[in-house]
């Protein structure tokens, strides 16, 4: 039998899906092959048929937050530009903000600048 490139599984696949990360999530799923309790303590007495369900059920959730997941990545990268964007105009603010500082303490001999806030 040959092996099903991963994230293939066929109607008859069999295999047990853990993958060794044995914890449990608040909506009692497995967080690492994401089976039940129940599944995953009863696979070896599971028929082919009900472990090839199982399979299936977890391709189809895995591709399901696969496509979830995109959408906030690209938000986050619109966010990452918008923030870079908006810290080199703070940077470009601050640098004036010095010089005229500096360009007022140096008209008026005798008067300190004011300290900055911090």
């Amino acid at each position: 039998m040959s092996e099903n490139p991963v994230g293939a599984i066929s109607k008859k696949d069999t295999r047990n899906p853990c993958i060794g990360l044995c914890r449990f999530g608040g909506n009692g799923a497995c967080l690492g092959c994401h089976r039940s309790k129940a599944e995953v303590k009863g696979w070896k007495r599971l028929g082919d048929a009900a472990k090839a369900a199982i399979n299936r059920r977890i391709a189809q959730g895995l591709q399901a937050e696969s496509a979830e997941a995109k959408a906030p990545r690209k938000r986050l990268r619109k966010l990452d530009r918008k923030i870079g964007k908006l810290e080199s105009k703070l940077a470009t603010l601050r640098a004036e903000r010095e010089r005229e500082r500096l360009a007022g303490a140096g008209s008026e001999p005798g008067r300190q600048p004011p300290e900055s806030s911090r």
